[in-house]
């Protein structure tokens, strides 16, 4: 019986090692073939970049149509990669968080400009709210949650909408809200809504394009040790709010 249960435990053993081995490998080849494919979609953007704004000469409406077409797409292939990334970085807890202070009035005004072409192709107002702070963090990952909050806040508001996004401090910490009135969430979707790759009931994905972008900030919060969540009524809109711990923080007129 002694050599038997040995038996089952050096099996385990075994195939337990395989399957880490296999698990290395799949994440390996992820990551390689994700920076081949951003290194080729860099070369199209590049490029295509270059010929829309004319550096190369003339372009026609629609040669330029086109071209345009190939470079967003482009872009969205290259969000899209990123996100993959992202997700198995935190993951495998291999996202490094570089904080630094930075002042919040910039971080949230870079958020808003971003999403300026998306908003006006709906009609949308984004109404900013912002103390006047500094805070501490790693000033490109809480520019990433943003993105994808307001992001969401766009794709599921009706044109001519108004957008709120609010960031307080308390001295200890920052809480940032995205507010919105648009369809909101219904209660039988609330649950799974930081779960990677959902969609809500309607068939609507809950997270964008690649349907990791909610898991990522929530992992990206929580890397900066603060919390996410949201209130969601049906037909009447969402608010998400993270908040992060900002206890170096102190008001920008003490400078």
């Amino acid at each position: 019986m002694v050599t038997s249960e040995k038996a089952k435990i050096a099996m385990l053993k075994a195939t337990n090692k395989e399957l880490e081995e296999e698990r290395k490998f799949k994440d390996e080849f992820i990551t390689m073939m994700a920076h081949e494919m951003k290194n080729t979609l860099s070369t199209i953007t590049s490029f295509s970049g270059m010929l829309l704004d004319e550096r190369t000469g003339k372009v026609n409406e629609s040669q330029k149509t086109r071209l345009l077409h190939i470079h967003d797409s482009a872009m969205r292939l290259n969000n899209l990669i990123r996100d993959v990334l992202d997700f198995q970085k935190i993951g495998l807890g291999q996202v490094r968080i570089e904080k630094n202070h930075y002042q919040l009035e910039n971080l949230c005004k870079e958020a808003t400009l971003a999403m300026s072409d998306t908003i006006d192709l709906k009609n949308i107002t984004i109404n900013a709210h912002v103390d006047s702070v500094t805070i501490y963090c790693d000033y490109n990952r809480i520019l990433q949650v943003l993105d994808n909050l307001l992001n969401n806040a766009i794709k599921f508001s009706k044109p001519h909408d108004v957008i709120t996004l609010n960031a307080k401090s308390d001295g200890k910490s920052v809480l940032f809200e995205v507010i919105d009135t648009g369809i909101g969430i219904k209660k039988k979707d609330q649950p799974k809504i930081f779960n990677k790759f959902e969609q809500l009931s309607s068939g609507i994905n809950l997270q964008g394009g690649s349907g990791l972008g909610l898991a990522i900030s929530k992992g990206l919060v929580e890397l900066h040790g603060g919390k996410i969540w949201f209130e969601s009524t049906f037909g009447k809109g969402t608010t998400f709010f993270f908040t992060i711990p900002n206890r170096l923080s102190f008001s920008s007129q003490s400078h």
